[in-house]
């Protein structure tokens, strides 16, 4: 959800953290190979001012591969990170959700949901029956801005507010899909528990990338699988691990007009790179489910765009999604709408892949974002406090809504999933003894 990468690490470098390159797989040939460069090549200062091919098709600045610069990045935004100060402890704004008072029990009977003896299948499983929780995914996910109330808190990543990773608080202050699972479970670990970047400890398993994209989620699988075997907590042939990808929205919205030729192989690059992902996990991860969703933000979005929307909204959607936004781009808007359309199907029909179920493994398409939209308030006036002061991030209220609509899709088999979000609270499924498992594809 911000502009392409080389202006990004020109104008803005305080936005970049860990290590943002992209894989490099492809082979050199033809007559530009001499201009097309890998994480090993290319020429560092010649890139200053201008870009270069990947030999993966991707255009995007020399200065992601370099460790040194990488480096001075990522001190600059520590530095100031500290100097602005934590943000995801304000428990005050219309953009957060309704604190539950202590009188009001947790809406599911938690008892029996926790299977006596770690189950041998991931398609018995409880919700108590996790251990571990992790997430892949972009800034939607690192819950980047999620309570700022200026255009400049937009640089903080409020991790223990995400909606699949964050552990901040409990349900009753911060509704997460961990806080969910803690009550089944109150020992489950590897989620999110303050504001945080990606290297640093409060982040724990949620390796989530601003700026990232589908190209990206092979070397962060490969992170997070690192990450996770050199943490002496996790037992990784015997912990139950739910893992949650989303990603795509930054394809779209700051990415796919910048590239060469891109509206006629970014849908192919995208099954590409979402295969190797899961090929790789599969391989690589046991025990394990994985949650597999669709970014809501281009719909969310165009529901944006018909209503009036703020000046803060007017004024930085199209330096973060300079796509759909920007004035040299946003004519092309509707047609990188049809492609990002067709990527959502991708994603679905991949997830249905039978090599990639098992009794030890699986992937479940949960499609609550699908047709996501702004909420509309009984008088018919729109109600933007899901969206975060730039109207492309989601608000703290924004991400407990979200965690609501995946656990909900977790419950629901298959064909019968909900695929738009509510208003937080106004459904909330529960196991029951009839239907005590999380919802896989051989299960419903």
């Amino acid at each position: 959800m911000l502009p392409n990468k080389s202006t990004l690490l020109l104008v803005l470098c305080t936005f970049c953290t860990g290590p943002l390159y992209r894989p490099a797989d492809g082979t050199l040939s033809g007559p530009s190979a001499h201009n097309r460069i890998s994480r090993e090549r290319g020429n560092i200062l010649k890139n200053l001012t201008g870009t270069q091919e990947y030999e993966n098709h991707i255009v995007t600045s020399r200065l992601d591969a370099s460790e040194p610069v990488r480096m001075m990045y990522r001190g600059i935004r520590e530095v100031y990170n500290r100097l602005l100060g934590p943000t995801g402890m304000r428990d005050e704004g219309v953009s957060l959700q309704a604190r539950v008072p202590p009188t009001v029990p947790f809406p599911c009977d938690v008892r029996g949901f926790r299977s006596a003896r770690p189950p041998t299948s991931v398609h018995q499983l409880r919700p108590g029956d996790f251990d571990v929780v992790a997430a892949l995914g972009d800034s939607l996910t690192s819950a980047t801005g999620a309570n700022s109330r200026v255009f400049w808190e937009l640089l903080i990543d409020n991790r223990g507010l995400s909606w699949c990773i964050g552990g901040q608080g409990t349900w009753r202050t911060h509704l997460t899909l961990p806080n969910i699972l803690k009550e089944f479970n109150p020992r489950l670990f590897g989620y999110s528990f303050a504001d945080s970047y990606n290297v640093h400890l409060p982040s724990q398993f949620n390796v989530a990338e601003i700026i990232a994209t589908t190209s990206d989620m092979p070397y962060n699988a490969a992170s997070l699988v690192e990450r996770m075997k050199s943490d002496p907590r996790v037992n990784w042939h015997n912990h139950w691990k739910l893992l949650t990808i989303m990603i795509g929205g930054n394809d779209f919205c700051s990415d796919v007009c910048y590239q060469t030729n891109a509206t006629e192989w970014i849908n192919r690059d995208q099954e590409k790179y979402l295969l190797t992902t899961l090929h790789y996990l599969k391989k690589t991860m046991p025990r394990t489910l994985v949650n597999l969703v669709p970014s809501p933000l281009i719909n969310l979005s165009f529901s944006i765009d018909k209503v009036q929307a703020p000046l803060t909204c007017q004024f930085v959607r199209p330096i973060e999604c300079s796509c759909l936004y920007g004035p040299k781009y946003s004519a092309n808007r509707n047609l990188y709408r049809l492609l990002e359309r067709r990527f959502v199907k991708i994603m679905e029909r991949v997830s249905h892949r039978p090599e990639f179920h098992s009794d030890d493994f699986s992937v479940v398409y949960q499609p609550f974002y699908r047709d996501a939209s702004i909420f509309y308030r009984r008088d018919g006036k729109p109600d933007l406090s899901v969206m975060a002061i730039d109207c492309v991030h989601l608000s703290q209220k924004g991400h407990a809504v979200s965690a609501n609509g995946l656990w909900n899709n977790m419950l629901e088999p298959t064909r019968h999933k909900t695929t738009v979000l509510r208003e937080l609270f106004d459904d909330f499924k529960c196991p029951t003894p009839q239907h005590p498992y999380i919802r896989t594809y051989y299960n419903s």
